[in-house]
């Protein structure tokens, strides 16, 4: 009897959870009700990448010739920009790519905007990160991709990545890539059945980039 019980509870977890996923990958699709940055992206998944990359090695960026810019704050044209602070009180991070020294392609509330290459002193913390397989002027090529998006808008539903007429900060990112060079940086972590995600974070702790900054 026992036995009959905790397989008919075991059976009752794995179809809530059927149900719950079925549920997500429905919302996922309908841009009217997509779920909440929340319900996508779990905060304490959030904190322990966090976690990991502030514990990763600050490589050399392949932009620079000399160690005596090791480790700085990037201005490098194609260096991505990842900071996990909230933003407007949702545990999201941002992204952005640096189109020149002082200026970075981002996804805002507002749409893909121009923004200051300035996150060393306005965020709380930061990183910088390359993709490891593309020259540098593969990454001045997607950063004038980013750049070709200005005035679209921003993209709530994170689920759909697919879009290319609106996006979110690291869907952006993920689609220059991806688009010019099939390169996808996402790495499943906040990924369901039959809908994709990227959060920030994952452009830092993936295997296809490199940390080349890490505010202290």
């Amino acid at each position: 009897m026992k036995l009959k019980i905790k397989k008919l509870i075991s059976i009752t977890i794995v179809s809530m959870s059927i149900v719950i996923s079925g549920i997500i990958t429905v919302n996922a699709t309908n841009q009217d009700d997509p779920p909440s940055a929340s319900e996508v992206f779990n905060k304490e998944k959030v904190k322990e990448l966090v976690e990991i990359a502030n514990d990763m090695l600050i490589e050399m960026d392949k932009g620079i010739n000399t160690r005596a810019s090791y480790g700085s704050y990037p201005t490098r044209k194609g260096v991505i920009l990842v900071t996990p602070d909230p933003y407007k009180g949702v545990n999201i991070g941002h992204a952005g790519i640096i189109y020149i020294p002082s200026q970075v392609v981002e996804a805002n509330a507002t749409g893909v905007e121009i923004g200051n290459n300035n996150w060393d002193k306005s965020k709380d913390q930061a990183y910088g990160v390359t993709v490891t397989s593309v020259t540098n002027a593969q990454d001045i090529d997607a950063a004038n991709w980013c750049y070709n998006r200005r005035g679209l808008p921003y993209n709530p539903n994170f689920y759909r990545m697919d879009y290319r007429d609106k996006f979110y900060c690291s869907h952006l990112i993920r689609s220059a890539y991806l688009d010019l060079y099939g390169i996808d940086l996402n790495t499943g972590d906040f990924d369901v059945a039959g809908a994709k995600a990227i959060h920030p974070m994952e452009l830092v702790n993936g295997p296809k980039t490199s940390l080349v900054y890490r505010k202290k």
